[in-house]
């Protein structure tokens, strides 16, 4: 995972012991926790380099995400 500038500079990686990371979500009160979900399921010999595969990966970031916007009538 990726922190990227505005002109798309990478300014922060981030690594899970997961060989195939999904999706990212912000949480907590003050938004600097990052969820980060991985694909489970995976192959036999790619689940003994990688036994984390399928879990949820939980890092803290300096940077907060944006609340989510809500909208419906």
């Amino acid at each position: 995972m990726v922190r990227l500038s505005p002109a798309g500079e990478i300014l922060e990686e981030i690594t899970v012991p997961a060989r195939c990371p999904t999706m990212v979500a912000f949480g907590d009160e003050d938004l600097k926790t990052l969820y980060i979900t991985s694909v489970g399921g995976r192959p036999e010999e790619e689940l003994r380099q990688y036994p984390n595969s399928g879990s949820i990966f939980k890092v803290r970031v300096d940077v907060p995400g944006l609340p989510e916007q809500r909208f419906g009538g």
